[in-house]
């Protein structure tokens, strides 16, 4: 697959390198800034190419609950 055939579209969420990202962005810090059906809470549509640094601690903690980093924020 190259450059090319990736865009950005919700169908990224059907790609390799996504189920990468989703088993191993926290590991490094990211979080997925606009998930699916949390568009009232972040304000976005849903964009699965859309990362976000946060830090290793942070970005477990929203992972591990199922929070955007809206909800973590105002918690």
């Amino acid at each position: 697959m190259s450059a090319d055939d990736i865009s950005l579209t919700e169908d990224f969420d059907k790609t390799p390198e996504f189920r990468w990202l989703q088993e191993n962005m926290s590991d490094y810090g990211f979080i997925l800034r606009y998930p699916k059906e949390k568009e009232d809470t972040t304000g976005y549509n849903y964009e699965p190419w859309h990362i976000r640094y946060v830090g290793v601690e942070v970005a477990k903690t929203i992972e591990e609950s199922g929070l955007t980093l809206e909800e973590y924020l105002n918690k």
